[in-house]
């Protein structure tokens, strides 16, 4: 297990992290935001010319340990270059460079751009309407998550080998690694220091994007990271080696360590939503447990057993750093585990706002059900929301992003955005089970993540989002392949009755691992 999930460049990925971090902290609103962004752009240019998945690792790492990607960002003539956009900028064109070059091959005949056409068309629509009624410059703000889905090019023109697919396995592990570590970094300090410390801290996470620190008691923030998504994602990929036959007693004894810490990332999320979609997930986790793996009922209670106790685990873990000692806590395990358990209610102020938005939204959609209303597309409802009554006091709040997610896609882009996601959804599942070269650890992860994402965009949106849209992407190279045949005319000696000619089905797999 610690080879396919802890390896060199789980190491490298990491060490990246972690130093991107400390320079975002060093040029923080000062001019060497933009020394750094040019660096870290030539420096991914440069990488992914000599090879081209080394960029598209870099543009996942950045994803999955940054929330919004402007952990660095600075104004160029008017506009904020984020670092996550230079990134973006850098693979993309050194992908054209590629092409351009002949070093990189591209195909249109890639059965695996079927599953994202109706998902294009649906954005194109999307800015179409959105440019002709609405203001164009908050229906590009509106959609620009969706420029993300270019990536799709440059992973469908790598060779997608076995140590390839482990690298962008590791990948992901690292920048969940990096997150849990943030967050439970940001958790001890805020509960154990004051001050200047905490004012610059709140202001850097703040500013940059990288999360919501919110103040739930006197002592205790919520912390919130938009990227705690990738986490859940590491949690549902590492959890089936629980019940694998090929896993031993110290590894399931890691294993159950390793799942504490992560999920402890995810409680302290106090994120609804979060909980909501993993939930789904484990559904579909127990159901593909059972048929693919098919573990007795001993080793099934028994793994089972090291699950339950990984979250308790995980909730210890937050005691701890809360009332660890040194410096003096100011916080408590019972403020901790009310905190937790007041999470589980339905009658706050986000959960009543989103159901006065709701009834909103359903008549701005059914105004324009077909083709939508476009990015950019506001709605006005009457809020609970605090902030908001301070700045109207009667409540009434505009707005153009959305808690309801499947609601928001059919909003902007009519009826064919949530039938192009579910049509993603069909090919990304089908690609995955027919692949037979997928170890079952693989198949349940990716399957039961997806499930998560999906469920979680009800209540919160991520599908419109380039960390949802990055990991429908990332499961792109575990897809079944095919080259689509585009036959012009019948060769004069084939019969009009003959079979026709079988699409060629190069197959990318794993290798099982313990």
């Amino acid at each position: 297990m610690q080879n396919q999930w802890f390896g060199k460049p789980f190491l490298i990925t990491l060490v990246a992290l972690v130093a991107c971090f400390l320079l975002a902290i060093g040029v923080f609103h000062n001019a060497g935001q933009l020394v750094a962004l040019a660096a870290i752009g030539v420096g991914i240019f440069v990488l992914t010319l000599w090879r081209l998945e080394f960029g598209i690792y870099s543009a996942f790492a950045e994803l999955f340990a940054n929330s919004h990607g402007h952990l660095i960002e600075t104004p160029v003539h008017g506009f904020n270059l984020s670092l996550r956009e230079v990134v973006f900028l850098s693979v993309m064109l050194a992908w054209v460079f590629l092409v351009v070059f002949r070093k990189a091959k591209f195909s249109l005949k890639d059965s695996r751009l079927v599953w994202f056409i109706p998902l294009f068309v649906a954005v194109i629509i999307g800015y179409v309407v959105g440019f002709a009624q609405n203001d164009p410059r908050i229906a590009f703000d509106d959609g620009n998550a969706y420029f993300y889905l270019a990536y799709l090019f440059p992973i469908i023109s790598v060779e997608w080998n076995n140590s390839r697919l482990r690298a962008l396995l590791q990948v992901l592990a690292a920048a969940a690694t990096w997150v849990v570590f943030l967050t439970l970094g940001l958790l001890y300090e805020f509960t154990h220091f004051s001050g200047q410390t905490l004012v610059y801290s709140y202001k850097f996470i703040r500013d940059t994007r990288t999360g919501e620190l919110t103040r739930m008691t006197d002592s205790i923030f919520r912390i919130f990271l938009q990227a705690q998504f990738s986490p859940i994602i590491f949690t549902f990929l590492l959890a089936p080696w629980l019940w694998l036959k090929e896993s031993s007693r110290k590894n399931k004894i890691l294993l159950t360590l390793g799942l504490s810490i992560l999920i402890s990332s995810t409680l302290i999320s106090l994120s609804r939503s979060f909980w909501v979609g993993i939930l789904a997930g484990l559904l579909l986790f127990f159901v593909l447990l059972f048929k693919i793996e098919k573990p007795g009922l001993k080793r099934f209670f028994s793994s089972s057993g090291l699950g339950v106790l990984s979250v308790i685990i995980g909730a210890i873990i937050l005691v701890l750093i809360v009332l660890f000692p040194f410096p003096k806590s100011s916080g408590s395990a019972g403020e901790l585990t009310g905190l937790l358990s007041s999470r589980t209610g339905v009658d706050d102020v986000a959960v009543s706002s989103r159901w006065k938005l709701l009834p909103a939204m359903w008549n701005e959609i059914l105004s324009a059900p077909i083709l939508g209303s476009g990015f950019g597309e506001e709605v006005t409802f009457v809020t609970d929301d605090p902030y908001a009554l301070t700045v109207s006091p009667d409540g009434t709040w505009t707005v153009y992003t959305f808690e309801w997610g499947w609601l928001d896609l059919w909003l902007k882009m009519g009826i064919l955005g949530p039938l192009a996601f579910l049509w993603l959804f069909w090919g990304l599942q089908k690609g995955i089970l027919t692949e037979k070269g997928h170890p079952s650890w693989l198949t349940i992860g990716l399957l039961s993540g997806i499930v998560m994402l999906f469920v979680t965009h009800i209540f919160s949106p991520y599908l419109n989002h380039p960390i949802g849209l990055g990991f429908l992407l990332f499961v792109v190279p575990f897809l079944k392949t095919e080259k689509i045949q585009f036959p012009i005319r019948l060769p004069a000696s084939v019969s009009l009755k003959a079979k026709p000619p079988a699409l060629s089905s190069p197959v990318v797999g794993m290798t099982k691992e313990s």
